[in-house]
């Protein structure tokens, strides 16, 4: 079997593909039968230059179309795009939607939400891609994959994930109008499959196609604006910089915190508190003003690791392990983002770095470095500081790989000792923003919780913990089997066990998981808050950082008694009116990360969050932060994050345009003027347009 499997591999391995053009239309959209597309609150009228589509103020619409036979296969191209011409002279918003099915979930399949949000400007023809983040299930569709592993997004952005769509069954796109206050008018000019899914060079010749990325860490096969080929091109990149930074200094809305300086003033604490006014929340800043949290991950940080065993073939340029550049590599992985600072502004020059990425953020209009940004910002002089936060790691020993025993002393121990370390550097320092404690915990849920603690054995403090109620809260081990479906003699049986996930039946026990996962979270965020307060009083706690479907009522119930700001990890394309926290919690909440990427700069992988363009990144950012600012609980929104990720995938295989920079250190300017125009006027947005 093993020797067929490699035969096969191998074979794959060989194929040489045929050249693709560079789009295909999906219908002719000059001449299109009527049983084509449907529409829905709008008038469309076919022409010879496309279908022109006509919405009225104050109302939405939309047009499907439909392929001429069952499914549109998209397997070999990136994009489905659209040409699309506003006659109009406002900007009109579309939001393109590809349905499908994925007849390899099978009866488990539930779509994906795979929302597009594109901007037209006045009297404009635009091209918009849709970036089709593909499900991994459907691998077998891209024999390509096997080249590329550890990458979930491959040359020229294929894009593997866990979840996402199915591009053989395409069965239908849909073009929404939102409502907006007037008419509008569009030409849907083409659609088309757009950008062969394989580099033309690997269809041609693989064995040439390799090394694949550059000595910088870069798409060797493309080029794009920005992109670095030469040590002299980041010396016109700091001057270019600096002209910009002269330009634009920052907001003139922002006092030395990045609080609304002419804003209405409230009690100055000398430390950043919350405060609910006119029914909407705010954070506080030390000198009192109103604090809306713009911030970024990862700030003036720049290393990129990239594992390079196994794929050396897949690089050039990176030099032989020595002494003297041991600092440029961790076990099995190269920093191309710091051999490319180092090329930039010279070697030894991480700590220059935190000023550099402080004047941009100020000039960037960003007030806030986010999680695992650099915590140096306190030996930084006062003119260039900015609010910082620290962030906790401690989740040991766990019940799962991501959630702490909360009833073991060691992890006790273990949390109180890294809060003291911290805190005795930001006690003091008014710039201190909060305290992250712990990252995407895996809370799962009461019944998934007990199953990790019924698998520990007797030395695990929350499986005696767990017992413990039980027998309180139960007659006598009978009872438990009768509930269970278990067979254990004794209590102490049950504990001495390792129960294997799916021997018991624990839903029936749910009344007293409930309570046991209760007094885990309870125990979680008591503990945590009490050591914050203990060694850095009036700081906030500024949570944990949930994300997808871990964060549950109770969970969030519970740390709302503690937590000064509940933080969510969101790649949604909209927070106006995120479901989180439920609206009986009466707390604020940071987006503590959120993103675009596009496939338009010499990356593979948009990340969760995708655009068709870095111009479309922009404009989903400032989309996204208009609607954060609207809501009213909503007092920030932490972009992720400083850098891209590596062009050939970290561990996980992300190698996502996730940056405001790029691995070389090129900033995106054109995504930077979004943020400008956005946070430069934030606080009279959300103060004075609502």
């Amino acid at each position: 079997m093993l020797k067929q499997s490699i035969l096969i591999l191998l074979i794959i391995n060989s194929i040489v593909l045929p050249a693709q053009e560079e789009s295909e239309d999906l219908l002719n959209i000059n001449d299109l039968s009527p049983e084509l597309y449907k529409l829905q609150d709008l008038e469309a009228s076919p022409t010879s230059e496309g279908i022109i589509c006509q919405v009225k103020a104050g109302e939405g619409g939309s047009i499907v179309f439909f392929p001429e036979e069952q499914y549109w296969d998209l397997t070999e191209w990136v994009f489905l795009s659209l040409d699309i011409e506003n006659k109009i002279d406002k900007k009109v918003r579309f939001e393109p939607v590809l349905a499908y099915d994925n007849p390899r979930r099978g009866k488990k399949f539930y779509p994906v939400n795979n929302k597009h949000i594109g901007f037209v400007k006045a009297n404009e023809t635009l091209t918009y891609n849709c970036v089709m983040i593909r499900d991994k299930i459907n691998a077998q569709d891209y024999p390509q994959s096997i080249d590329f592993p550890q990458m979930k997004g491959l040359p020229e952005g294929v894009i593997l994930n866990y979840a996402g769509i199915d591009a053989k069954h395409i069965k239908a796109f849909r073009i929404n109008f939102p409502k907006q206050n007037f008419d509008r008018q569009v030409c849907i000019k083409r659609l088309f499959k757009n950008k062969a899914a394989l580099p033309e060079l690997y269809t041609q010749d693989k064995e040439a196609f390799f090394p694949f990325i550059n000595k910088y860490g870069q798409y060797k096969h493309v080029d794009w604006p920005g992109k670095i080929t030469d040590d002299s091109q980041f010396l016109a990149a700091i001057e270019k910089e600096q002209q910009d930074l002269i330009k634009r200094p920052g907001s003139k809305e922002w006092n030395r915190f990045g609080g609304f300086v002419n804003g209405p003033k409230y009690e100055a604490t000398g430390h950043f508190r919350t405060q609910k006014i006119d029914d909407r929340w705010w954070i506080i800043d030390p000198e009192g003003c109103l604090f809306w949290s713009s911030g970024v991950n990862s700030a003036g940080r720049l290393e990129i690791l990239t594992p390079t065993k196994g794929r050396e073939h897949f690089f050039e340029g990176i030099p032989d392990k020595t002494n003297s550049n041991a600092h440029l590599f961790a076990k099995n992985q190269y920093k191309h983002g710091l051999a490319n600072l180092h090329r930039k502004y010279g070697a030894d020059s991480e700590d220059d770095y935190v000023a550099v990425s402080l004047k941009r953020m100020k000039s960037w209009g960003l007030n806030t470095l986010g999680g695992w940004s650099a915590e140096t910002v306190g030996e930084h002089p006062d003119d260039i500081k900015l609010p910082y936060t620290v962030y906790i790691n401690s989740v040991s020993p766990g019940i799962n790989d991501k959630f702490p025993d909360v009833f073991d002393s060691r992890w006790q121990a273990d949390v109180e000792k890294k809060i003291k370390e911290k805190a005795a550097f930001v006690t003091d320092d008014p710039y201190f923003f909060g305290f992250f404690i712990n990252n995407e915990i895996h809370w799962g849920n009461p019944n998934s919780l007990v199953i990790h603690s019924l698998e520990k054995g007797a030395d695990c403090a929350g499986k005696k913990a767990y017992i413990k109620l039980l027998k309180e809260e139960l007659e006598n081990i009978k009872l438990f089997n009768e509930l269970s479906g278990a067979t254990f003699n004794t209590w102490d049986e049950l504990l001495t066990s390792k129960v294997k996930a799916g021997t018991l039946k624990v839903a029936g026990l749910k009344e007293y998981n409930v309570k046991h996962y209760t007094k885990m979270c309870e125990l979680y965020f008591k503990t945590t808050k009490a050591l914050i307060d203990k060694y850095a009083p009036d700081k906030m706690y500024i949570g944990c950082r949930w994300h997808g479907n871990h964060k549950n009522k109770i969970n969030t119930t519970v740390s709302a008694k503690y937590l000064d700001i509940l933080t969510f990890n969101a790649y949604e394309n909209e927070v106006e009116f995120y479901p989180y926290p439920a609206k009986d919690i009466d707390k604020p909440f940071i987006i503590s990360e959120f993103n675009f990427g596009a496939l338009d700069a010499g990356k593979f992988f948009t990340g969760l969050g995708y655009a068709s363009s870095q111009r479309n990144r922009g404009e989903k950012y400032m989309n996204f932060i208009e609607g954060a600012l609207r809501n009213p609980r909503c007092v920030g929104a932490h972009w992720f994050m400083w850098a891209n990720s590596t062009t050939a995938g970290r561990g996980n295989g992300e190698n996502a345009n996730c940056g405001l920079v790029s691995m070389t250190d090129q900033i995106y300017y054109e995504l930077i003027s979004y943020i400008r125009e956005t946070t430069y006027k934030m606080y009279h947005y959300r103060t004075e347009e609502q």
